[in-house]
């Protein structure tokens, strides 16, 4: 047995004691540099399981896991290094918040920096993008105009004019948006923002300017992009995917499935003429426009169903989204023909969703629309009563009193507990001069809803008397 089978072993120790956790975080660092997060985490916890408060690590870490897509693991080890007062850990603290959709813990955080540090550029920006995914747009746009206006770089600028954008100045936000891409005629995300904001505005010429540049820096598709910005919805971050979306949309205006994410993030977020916009030009755009079938081919593989069966149900989605939108902002005549997309477009369609847009017609004030929508739905469910009673009123708006009160009446014995049809079929017979007929109805409603004033109202006028 010689020496060296003892001195190995020793100078084996020695060698890993050397290795201090400073070594494996440098080590780590260059792997996060080149896009390896992996590594990196692996070098990162063995640092720090030689040292649990090493901050350059638990930084490292933080960073690591937001890079593999794992923001919930990035909190605590950016919190524990933002403890000790670390800047970048702070940073991505605030980021892994908002990417989680815990707005106002990022928001607390980052005013809570930013007091303690009110000169650093990133904090300023992280500050508005937090006020933003809190809803308060107009607080962020001024927060915006008032720390980034002297923030010349890319970054500031984007911001600033996203700001701006969501609090809806335009003209504000197509100023800032020009200076962005004088100063970043190579960032594509740039290009793209201020091709979107020169879109909304209208502005051709500047749009077709940075649609250009846009393209000219970014792939041919924006599949990988959407995805990322779906995952960051998916994980809470709505208004980062909405950014995000909406920075493509600049790039690729004619993306179908771009334009719907957005519109319905907008939807559901009840920014109603931005989700409006986005979704006509969803349903104007491939995958979604035209017919969803081939002249004179038919597709038999399995493949192609499952495609075409999920893309109806897209088409479906998104039209309804639409109509909701349309109404939200008054404008029925529009909701009912985005709802009628849909049913168009659905194999299996009811009579309730007929009767939306027959509701919706009516307020509009199309009598013949709402007719033809109410009659679907009766064709659809014959004991429906309801539809039945949008056929009373469409009749009635027609002058047509024969046929409005033979629906008012089926209505009325579906169910008779509707006051609303007592009002109206009483209301047909008055008409007709028929008031005992009335009364008698009215007599009728009025055990069923004693203490309705309008029924009470309306029984008296046809010399009704209150029983003593």
């Amino acid at each position: 047995m010689t020496i060296r089978y003892f001195i190995s072993p020793l100078l084996l120790s020695l060698g890993i004691a050397a290795c201090g956790p400073n070594h494996f975080v440098k080590k780590g660092d260059a792997h996060l540099e080149g896009h390896r997060p992996d590594a990196a985490a692996r070098l990162y916890q063995q640092a720090l399981d030689k040292k649990p408060s090493h901050t350059t690590a638990l930084r490292g870490m933080a960073a690591a896991h937001l890079a593999r897509q794992q923001p919930v693991r990035a909190v605590v080890p950016a919190q524990r290094a933002a403890s000790t007062g670390d800047p970048a850990a702070q940073e991505l603290l605030i980021r892994a918040l908002l990417t989680l959709g815990r707005a106002e813990d990022a928001l607390r955080t980052a005013e809570k920096v930013h007091k303690a540090d009110p000169d650093r550029a990133a904090i300023r920006q992280l500050l508005v993008e937090s006020m933003i995914a809190n809803n308060k747009l107009e607080e962020a746009a001024d927060a915006a105009d008032e720390k980034l206006i002297d923030l010349a770089t890319p970054a500031a600028r984007g911001m600033h004019t996203w700001a701006l954008y969501r609090a809806n100045r335009m003209d504000a936000a197509v100023a800032i948006a020009a200076e962005a891409v004088a100063i970043a005629p190579d960032d594509a995300d740039i290009q793209s923002l201020a091709a979107m904001v020169f879109m909304k505005s209208e502005n051709q010429l500047e749009f077709n300017r940075a649609h250009k540049m846009a393209r000219a820096l970014l792939p041919s598709s924006p599949q990988e992009a959407l995805l990322d910005a779906v995952w960051l919805a998916e994980q809470g971050d709505k208004e980062g995917a909405i950014r995000a979306l909406a920075t493509l949309l600049g790039a690729y205006p004619r993306e179908g499935k771009v334009s719907a994410q957005l519109g319905l993030l907008f939807a559901e977020q009840g920014t109603w003429e931005d989700a409006i916009r986005a979704l006509e030009m969803a349903l104007s755009s491939d995958p979604y426009k035209g017919s969803t079938s081939v002249s004179g081919v038919v597709r038999m593989t399995t493949g192609d169903n499952v495609i075409e069966g999920r893309r109806r149900g897209e088409v479906i989605l998104i039209a309804k989204r639409l109509g909701d939108s349309y109404q939200a902002v008054g404008r029925h005549d529009k909701a009912a023909q985005s709802w009628q997309i849909g049913l168009n477009k659905n194999p299996k369609p009811t009579a309730d969703a007929f009767l939306q847009v027959a509701n919706a017609w009516e307020r509009a004030g199309d009598v013949d629309q709402m007719g033809q929508a109410a009659q679907a739905a009766s064709d659809l469910e014959p004991t429906n009563p309801a539809a039945h009673h949008a056929l009373a009123r469409a009749f009635d708006q027609s002058n047509n009193a024969e046929w409005a009160i033979r629906h008012a009446q089926k209505s009325w014995t579906l169910d008779p507990s509707q006051a609303d049809v007592a009002l109206l079929l009483g209301s047909l017979y008055e008409a007709r001069g028929e008031r005992r007929v009335a009364r008698e109805l009215y007599r009728d409603a009025l055990r069923r809803h004693p203490s309705n004033t309008l029924i009470y109202a309306a029984f008296e006028r046809v010399g009704g008397k209150r029983r003593r």
